[in-house]
């Protein structure tokens, strides 16, 4: 009897832990309908739907409810979607209706709150992290001075910088967002800008890879942005410097005041490091021009 006994504890062991193992997971259970649209094929109509009905479904759990109370919808839904991205375990995913008109689904998934609690404590960081103090500030401006220790003496030890029209993924061009560009690196004691692309030291040519918005539900859309500056001059290759963002917005507001306002964001983002890396290159150049003369 006692070898019968512990027969069974070793047989049914595994399954008491799997089943522990499983309820640390919460279940995520959600249905939602994206509307086609022209051009697209069904299957990107069904991942919009899908990752619509995954965002419903995570923030529609219990877990989040001390969330509600405490943070925006804005935040939240970031960091709901950051969740979605990376944390969202065994999807599965069904049409429940398809037409010309749209497609609807319905999702199951699973998410361990563990991984709720490491994005949650992350975000929380950040956000405390955002507004830097003035001493923080201070710091970086000194750090970044650190780096740059020789500056031109005249005019002509100046680099060329020409800004190319922004290129969109669909191949057309704005000097509106260039000229935008030319105003945020514009007055730089290593370099003055030029029209003239062949003159120039170092060229600079800003592109959106990517510009999407997604219908989230009635009252909220979200979009993503892709942009790069192109930088050669710098090494033999072009360097990019690449901003990606997304953005909650309500469905109300104007598309494309939201694009145009996230786009001179991350133009702004994306110039200072481009700024940054060309005169960390004009420093050395100056500086071995500075030690040739010496020896």
């Amino acid at each position: 009897m006692r070898f019968l006994i512990c027969f069974l504890i070793l047989i049914v062991s595994p399954v008491f832990s799997s089943k522990a193992q499983e309820a640390e997971s919460l279940e995520i259970r959600a249905n939602a309908c994206e509307k086609a649209i022209e051009g697209e094929s069904s299957s990107s109509t069904r991942i919009r739907a899908v990752d619509k009905a995954v965002f419903l479904g995570l923030k529609n759990l219990s877990i989040f409810d001390q969330d509600k109370e405490n943070m925006d919808d804005y935040d939240l839904n970031v960091m709901i979607y950051r969740i979605l991205d990376e944390y969202v375990e065994d999807l599965s995913s069904k049409v429940t209706k398809s037409n010309e008109d749209k497609v609807c689904v319905q999702i199951e998934g699973y998410v361990n709150p563990s991984k709720i609690n490491i994005v949650r404590e992350e975000f929380k960081k950040n956000l405390q992290g955002s507004n830097n103090s003035n001493e923080e500030v201070f710091d970086i401006v000194q750090n970044v001075n650190e780096e740059i220790k020789v500056s031109p003496k005249n005019v002509e030890e100046l680099a060329l910088v020409y800004v190319d029209d922004l290129v969109y993924y669909n191949g057309s061009k704005s000097k509106k967002y260039a000229n935008i560009l030319k105003q945020k690196i514009e007055n730089n004691s290593y370099y003055y800008l030029t029209e003239e692309k062949e003159l120039a030291d170092y060229v600079i040519t800003p592109k959106i890879l990517k510009a999407k918005v997604d219908l989230l539900d009635k009252d909220h859309k979200r979009l993503q942005v892709v942009l790069v500056l192109e930088v050669s001059g710098i090494t033999q290759d072009i360097l990019p410097v690449t901003q990606n963002r997304f953005l909650l917005f309500s469905a109300e507001e104007s598309e494309q005041h939201i694009a145009d306002r996230l786009i001179k964001k991350l133009l702004e983002a994306a110039s200072s490091e481009a700024v940054r890396q060309i005169e960390i290159k004009e420093t050395a150049k100056l500086e071995q021009n500075t030690l040739g003369r010496i020896l």
